[in-house]
């Protein structure tokens, strides 16, 4: 399926009637890493006429001790990530779209945006039987994780990653991500399976 035709589904999913009034759309756009679920939400948002800033990335949503973290669900700081969709699903919508943020580094910010009308949510291990229901829409970007770890460490390679960051993807991320798979099976949970764009 081509990239294009695969927005254009999840465009009508989010504008299918009986939809929600008063707050924001809540899209969950999930895959393992190097499926291509950031680049696919980023062209999902400008089809929405939305900045990438405007985007939430799990990549900036990282639990303390991220780096140490042992278990599949240790990785991000769900108390944040929960209080941001359950209040953009059960308050009115304010003008902006303000949540606190930790890097990988561990630096910690705030990140402050306009509120766009969908709000996407992009990041790997997303979805849980306990977690989709925080989203209005779920969307799972299909590739195994071993060619998408095979995709990811080529990019992160031609982006500068040292052999040390390298090797995560063989220690940690690939193992890590076969096992979501094994204890999620996203793909069962999400109301939209498409196929990556290899």
């Amino acid at each position: 399926m081509e990239t294009s035709v695969a927005r254009a589904l999840v465009l009508d999913a989010i504008r299918a009637p009986g939809g929600v009034s008063g707050r924001p759309r809540v899209v969950g756009i999930s895959g393992h890493g190097g499926a291509g679920k950031t680049t696919f939400a980023r062209g999902v948002a400008g089809l929405l006429g939305q900045a990438p800033a405007q985007v939430v990335a799990l990549d900036r949503l990282y639990a303390a001790g991220a780096r140490d973290a042992e278990g599949l669900r240790d990785l991000h700081d769900w108390p944040v990530v929960r209080q941001l969709l359950s209040s953009l699903r059960t308050g009115p919508a304010g003008d902006r779209l303000r949540y606190p943020t930790r890097q990988w580094s561990g630096e910690e910010g705030v990140h402050e945006v306009p509120m766009p009308s969908v709000v996407l949510v992009e990041g790997i291990r997303l979805f849980w039987p306990d977690t989709v229901g925080l989203f209005d829409l779920t969307v799972w970007i299909d590739l195994d994780p071993v060619t998408a770890g095979a995709r990811a460490v080529a990019r992160n390679r031609e982006q500068g990653d040292d052999e040390a960051e390298l090797d995560l993807w063989r220690t940690r991320w690939l193992p890590e991500g076969v096992a979501y798979e094994r204890a999620a099976e996203p793909a069962r949970l999400a109301d939209l399976v498409l196929p990556a764009h290899v």
